[in-house]
């Protein structure tokens, strides 16, 4: 018994406890669908504002819901009834519909408050002369067409705050349609409901979308049932792109699987070996998921989908060892002579795929991170399993031989060196194709990210208009060390905005101190409203003139005594008010323990806004910022997109490196390497020429495509005392070259955009790679003609 036979038993025991222990960890991994995890870290105040409120922001949060069918009074009735049920569930942080009773109780609190919320309040407000201009004002609007409801409000409020802070709020919101708000032509009802959890958390969205939906089937039975019911959201999109994500990672993955079995089944011709050439992929996968999740804490169902398909190289080790260590009827030689001539081939293409697959450690996206991990890891252990566990099992296990398909596919592949000058013709053209193309090759956006279903979007849009709330693009956003400094340094901003939209440089704004101003802003208007004996004598002088004695404004008189001693608002007094919805909305933490405030900016309708005017117009306060989301998205995407370019050259670099020196000749190396590259090119003018933009997510695929394709190209090149194109080395290349194809080709069909993307670029990338390395092979001298078997 060899030395290497007398540690099986070491070897099975190390392998088995990190399997084991490999398994544990899967167990206890938390798996998720999240595509958030493929937004970068961003390393900006602005860039880390971008993705928190794609995570956690209330648009991630907030469902938008329709009602349609039956009357006009079914949908009111059933809206009022669905929100009543929803609003009692503690899933939801809060449920409107536009119904009367949030109406009062929004109208209730801006009238009990409206002292402290009024830009008017200040000494002047409430002088003698002040008071005979706003009352003067106020009785003047008796007969416009508010007349009715400034009489019902002036004994109270004569000065008119109150009607000032609706004209403020009132225009902006949905039309409505008996009571509820509802769309222009009111065949819809309007709902919005914002959840408890976080927008990243989809299991908890998920289960939030099904009491909506269990709901209304309980209102429709109780009201009409020719009634239906639309969910649209962020949150909506979220659920949707997760379930498109399980259900075909799931499905493809099966269908790889499926494929790859029965390509190696008719090789084979044998389920044991089958099942033992699976052992190295299988071990990957366990180690591959164990490793993310003791790094990441989760596992993002994109992984398992890049890391199912990756099979395509993994199951390249066991396939070369099989085919390629029966190279003599003595099973023990053969495994010897695979050891010396073969593995250190594999372990170099390995090396060169770890250094392709580290440039996504510093891509900057947690998903990127996620794969680079689960590949490398997955790909050591799949290597490593084939180099001491297989040979243990392998004297055991028949061995087909299927060297008649490498004799079969000698002479055309040979046959492929007459194209070497198309081929560099061809490499050529691709290079022109792509330097040319070079400033619209790589798409600059995160568009096209996630999985859109085109109903939902359209639905999404549809409710959207009715209810008025298209996502804000630009913000101004100010910071401060707790919410009190951030509403205070809003405060600063909202005089420069006003002086922005009388300029016509803004169309409008929406400031979180509309409704909550800073405690120093109350606390200085309160000190602005005087005592009722002194403001008795100031009515008294200034009603002098008007039709009004004061004795009827005696409510006025002690509603300003009485905000005048109350307490200031906070956030949580307009908890069960809708104010609370867009408020707290508004004043987010950005995690590094400090408070935002957000200030969105309204669109001119040619949808335009004086961005250098803005920017020039805050630059005053120092802690503002202007933010684009959308440009701000490109623009972060477009740096990681260059700083993994950047990285991915500097392995291509390394890549050459490690081969010169190893080979030592650089014309070898440049034979390695050619079709490598031309592959490379190809693909990339493929994608060219059809018109779609690359994204970060094909260049994993060229990564990948390198990586396979390193293989091919060494495996092709000759060594002394054996011919590389030998029948038994030439079908265990085209077999793994088949099953590679097969697997990443089926990802090329996914509507998801990540695996459709990797492998529509490996697929097409791997088979050019193999046909090219045919094309660049050179025989060793003496064997020109011939294939024979490598001998022992």
């Amino acid at each position: 018994m060899t030395r290497r036979f007398a540690r099986a038993p070491f070897l099975l025991t190390v392998w088995l406890v990190v399997i084991v222990a490999a398994i544990g960890i899967t167990t206890q991994t938390r798996f998720t669908a999240d595509m958030s995890a493929f937004l970068p870290a961003s390393p900006t105040d602005a860039q880390r504002l971008l993705v928190e409120q794609l995570q956690q922001g209330g648009i991630s949060r907030t469902f938008l819901i329709g009602i349609e069918g039956g009357t006009s009074e079914n949908r009111a009735e059933a809206s009022n009834l669905l929100k009543d049920r929803l609003r009692d569930d503690p899933a939801f942080a809060t449920v409107q519909n536009g119904s009367r009773a949030d109406l009062d109780r929004a109208r209730e609190h801006l009238f009990a408050h409206r002292y402290l919320l009024s830009p008017a309040v200040d000494a002047d407000r409430f002088s003698v002369d002040g008071l005979n201009a706003a009352i003067g004002h106020s009785i003047e609007q008796l007969n416009s067409p508010l007349g009715d409801m400034m009489a019902e409000l002036f004994p109270r409020d004569p000065t008119g705050e109150m009607l000032a802070l609706l004209d403020d709020r009132d225009g902006d919101g949905p039309a409505r349609c008996c009571g509820v708000w509802s769309s222009e032509s009111g065949e819809r009802t309007l709902l919005i409901a914002q959840v408890a959890a976080s927008g990243s958390d989809t299991d908890a969205l998920a289960q939030a979308h099904s009491r909506i939906e269990d709901t209304f089937r309980s209102v429709r039975a109780s009201v009409a049932s020719d009634m239906s019911l639309t969910i649209a959201g962020s949150p909506a999109f979220a659920i949707a792109a997760r379930d498109t994500i399980k259900t075909e990672v799931t499905w493809f993955s099966a269908a790889s699987l499926l494929l790859v079995t029965v390509v190696l089944l008719a090789a084979y011709r044998s389920i044991r070996v089958l099942l033992a050439g699976l052992l190295p992929v299988a071990s990957g996968v366990v180690v591959g998921i164990a490793a993310v999740s003791l790094g990441f804490d989760q596992v993002h169902g994109i992984t398992i989908g890049f890391g199912t398909a990756l099979m395509g190289e993994a199951i390249d080790y066991s396939i070369y060892f099989f085919v390629q260590s029966r190279q003599a009827d003595d099973s023990q030689a053969g495994q010897r002579h695979w050891v010396r001539h073969y593995w250190p081939t594999i372990r170099l293409g390995l090396i060169t795929s770890l250094i392709g697959f580290a440039a996504l450690l510093f891509s900057g996206f947690p998903g990127l991170m996620q794969i680079g991990v689960y590949a490398m890891t997955g790909l050591i252990t799949a290597a490593l399993v084939t180099r001491y566990i297989l040979p243990i099992f392998g004297s055991r296990l028949p061995r087909a031989d299927i060297a008649g398909l490498g004799y079969r596919l000698a002479s055309p592949l040979q046959a492929l060196r007459r194209f070497r000058l198309p081929a560099l013709v061809a490499g050529g053209i691709a290079l022109v194709i792509v330097v040319l193309g070079s400033n619209e090759l790589w798409r600059g956006t995160l568009s096209g990210l996630v999985p859109i279903d085109p109903a939902l979007e359209a639905a999404d849009a549809r409710l959207r208009d009715d209810l008025g709330s298209a996502s804000p693009r630009y913000l101004v956003v100010v910071t401060g060390r707790d919410r009190e400094a951030a509403l205070q340094q809003a405060e600063r901003v909202t005089p420069i905005l006003d002086r922005l939209v009388a300029s016509g440089a803004l169309a409008g704004y929406r400031s979180p101190t509309d409704v909550l101003p800073s405690k120093a802003t109350q606390t200085a208007r309160q000190s602005a409203l005087p005592a009722p004996e002194d403001l008795r004598q100031r009515l008294e002088s200034a009603l002098a003139d008007l039709p009004v004695s004061a004795d009827r404004l005696d409510g006025f008189v002690e509603d300003v005594a009485r905000q005048r001693n109350s307490s200031t608002m906070d956030l949580a007094s307009l908890k069960g008010t809708p104010l609370w919805l867009a408020v707290a909305g508004q004043l987010p933490s950005d995690g590094q323990q400090r408070q935002l405030a957000m200030m969105t900016l309204q669109e001119g309708s040619d949808g335009r806004l004086d961005i250098a005017a803005i920017r020039q117009a805050i630059a005053p306060v120092a802690s503002a910022t202007l933010v684009d989301m959308l440009g701000e998205s490109n623009r972060l995407y477009a740096h990681y997109l260059d700083t993994t370019l950047a990285v991915a050259l500097l392995g291509a670099v390394a890549i050459v490196l490690l081969l010169f020196a190893v080979q030592r000749a650089p014309r070898r190396t440049l034979r390695t390497l050619l079709p490598i590259a031309l592959a490379v090119l190809l693909v990339l003018a493929g994608h060219r020429l059809a018109g779609g933009g690359l994204t970060l997510l094909h260049l994993i695929g060229l990564l990948l495509t390198v990586a396979v394709g390193s293989n091919y190209a060494l495996f092709f090149q000759p060594r002394e005392q054996r011919d590389v194109m030998g029948a038994r080395t030439l079908a265990s290349l085209t077999l793994a070259n088949a099953t590679t194809v097969s697997a990443f080709g089926v990802l090329s069909l996914s509507s998801v955009p990540v695996l459709q993307a990797i492998g529509a670029v490996v697929a097409p990338g791997a088979l050019a790679a193999f046909l090219l390395a045919a094309v660049f092979a050179r025989e060793p001298d003496g064997n020109r003609n011939q294939v024979t078997e490598p001998h022992a």
